[in-house]
């Protein structure tokens, strides 16, 4: 019995941080991406789903697809969106100038949004997020991400091209997480929660983040309203994702393959 649209769940999954060079942490996604397909109706990325992503676009010397080694995920979410499957893209920090890619390169209709967005989940109003601007304390962090997100950057990385920019990015990706994952990895930081409750403070009934990389759930009473937080976590490391299923229910799992007996 097949599931009506409206009735199937969102997924919501971050950080991932898929290279390429890992095949099997590829692999596994699309076997997860194939057990959900019946059920799911609405995929949120929140960012960093790749190691390094930019819009690059076509050009006379340039028409090939400029991440080949991404394009078994890539492909099978465009079987997704073939189906029905409502797709959105919260960029990340690994994240750039993403709107209009999917669809020049895949035919996708893929709702980007470079910062957050608002959402009705459930009737709720939700706010969602990739995360990385949620510790108002990491001013280089803001500076930093000022300098990368803007046109002019973006203009000067069409032009040097995917082979230049990827070792660039490889270079700032290590520096990334020497100095910012390695410490996530001791416990959740507590600025997430503190601005999930600025969220609620502001109106937000739901507050979904990821970056953290640490999967996470909080309940908090404003106003006699009930209001909930969440962090996805990572695929990289935990396999978690977060389900919602209509018309009320929110979960964190972690996609755990069966193995043979």
């Amino acid at each position: 019995m097949r599931v009506r649209h409206e009735d199937r769940d969102w997924i919501f999954v971050s950080d991932a941080h898929f290279t390429g060079r890992e095949r099997g942490e590829m692999e596994s996604f699309i076997r997860f991406v194939e057990l959900e397909r019946q059920r799911t109706g609405h995929v949120f990325i929140l960012g960093d789903f790749f190691e390094f992503l930019f819009g690059f676009k076509k050009t006379v010397r340039r028409r090939s697809f400029p991440f080949k080694e991404y394009l078994p995920v890539l492909e099978h979410l465009r079987e997704l969106n073939r189906d029905g499957v409502r797709m959105t893209y919260v960029e990340g920090n690994h994240d750039f100038c993403l709107d209009g890619f999917f669809s020049e390169y895949f035919g996708m209709h893929v709702e980007v949004d470079p910062e957050g967005r608002e959402e009705s989940i459930g009737g709720r109003r939700a706010y969602i997020a990739h995360g990385d601007l949620s510790n108002p304390k990491q001013q280089l962090h803001r500076i930093f991400r000022r300098f990368l997100k803007n046109r002019w950057s973006y203009g000067v990385i069409q032009w040097a091209g995917p082979r230049l920019a990827r070792n660039v990015a490889r270079k700032l990706s290590e520096i990334s997480y020497q100095k910012s994952h390695e410490n996530a990895l001791r416990g959740p930081p507590p600025a997430f929660r503190a601005f999930a409750h600025n969220k609620f403070m502001e109106g937000f009934d739901v507050v979904i983040l990821g970056h953290s990389h640490f999967p996470e759930e909080a309940e908090e009473w404003i106003d006699g309203r009930r209001c909930l937080y969440f962090n996805v976590g990572d695929w990289a490391l935990r396999r978690s994702f977060l389900r919602f299923t209509p018309p009320d229910r929110f979960r964190l799992e972690r996609f755990e393959e069966k193995t043979g007996e």
